[in-house]
């Protein structure tokens, strides 16, 4: 499997060489630095007076589950965050008529011994895949502060198409969406199914250190967690996700060697230009029809609800 900075793709291209386990950064998108800087000023004021890499210092897991349980969705809706996702988009190349996104994600990784649960939780090995992502998947991932091998992400590529132990069995995604409002209730402990590998050794841990500025690429199926958070300060970070609608359709994407949760959640995806979701019939098509009950979509709460 090739790590790829800046390489010269087509769209088609690029997306083929991520559903073929491959690592993509690119250096060169302003809009990744805007964003990065948009989200490292919206920490200063958020922990204000402290300093946001050791904001955990002074507030305890609780205080901090519950400022983050409110912050996090309305950064999701900001509109400058979203527009800048949807330059990063164009930035790299893919054509924004046929690519549909989802909402921007604000990650934070606290040192161990901190929150590491609900609104900050430590991801074990596992695919996106495990969580009901399509096989179209791709993520992007940016870091907002400076990252160090103590408190990054780490990637096994040697699995990328190789089938692994694990949990996700236990997993739907519409159980997920009506439990979600609860997250960020959950300190010290997980009341919710987190899909992960079971009992899985890496040899060659793959670690991409890239600077605020650069995105990193990779397929929703690439074998990935957060390394464990031993660096003393917090590490933050942003990411979303796209699929591309004729991949959908026509069926391309990553290999899904060991996927075995229920759901989908290309329900989650709306388009760069007008905004609107697949058509469901071609997601009933394609991913089979949910029972009557379930959950197909998670509303975040507005900014101001409790927590």
């Amino acid at each position: 499997m090739a790590i790829r900075i800046d390489p010269e793709l087509t769209a088609a291209e690029l997306r083929a060489a991520l559903y073929a386990g491959e690592l993509v950064v690119l250096t060169r998108i302003a809009a990744v630095g805007e964003l990065a800087a948009y989200t490292a000023a919206e920490l200063e004021r958020l922990f204000a007076p402290h300093p946001p890499e050791r904001a955990h210092e002074h507030l305890s897991p609780e205080a901090m589950a519950a400022l983050l349980g409110r912050w996090k969705p309305a950064f999701m809706r900001d509109p400058r965050v979203n527009e800048l996702v949807k330059a990063i988009i164009a930035g790299a190349g893919l054509d924004p008529a046929g690519t549909l996104y989802d909402l921007p994600k604000f990650r934070t990784s606290f040192p161990s011994d901190h929150l590491t649960t609900g609104v900050a939780f430590a991801f074990p090995w596992h695919r996106d895949t495990w969580y009901a992502a399509p096989a179209a998947q791709i993520n992007w991932w940016l870091p907002v502060s400076r990252l160090s091998e103590r408190n990054a992400m780490g990637f096994d590529l040697a699995h990328f198409d190789r089938a692994v132990r694990n949990d996700s069995a236990g997993f739907d995604y519409y159980a997920l969406n009506a439990n979600r409002s609860n997250i960020a209730k959950q300190v010290g402990r997980e009341l919710q199914a987190r899909p992960g590998a079971t009992d899985h050794q890496v040899a060659d841990e793959v670690v991409l250190l890239p600077e605020p500025g650069a995105i990193v690429l990779f397929s929703g199926a690439q074998l990935h967690r957060s390394i464990s958070n031993t660096s003393g300060l917090a590490r933050y970070s942003v990411d979303f996700r796209t699929v591309d609608a004729l991949d959908v359709a026509e069926g391309r994407g990553a290999p899904l060697v060991d996927v075995e949760c229920t759901g989908t959640s290309i329900r989650d995806f709306h388009g760069v230009i007008d905004g609107e979701q697949l058509p469901e019939e071609l997601i009933r098509a394609v991913y089979g029809d949910p029972p009557a009950d379930a959950v197909l979509v998670y509303e975040p709460p507005p900014a101001d609800a409790p927590v």
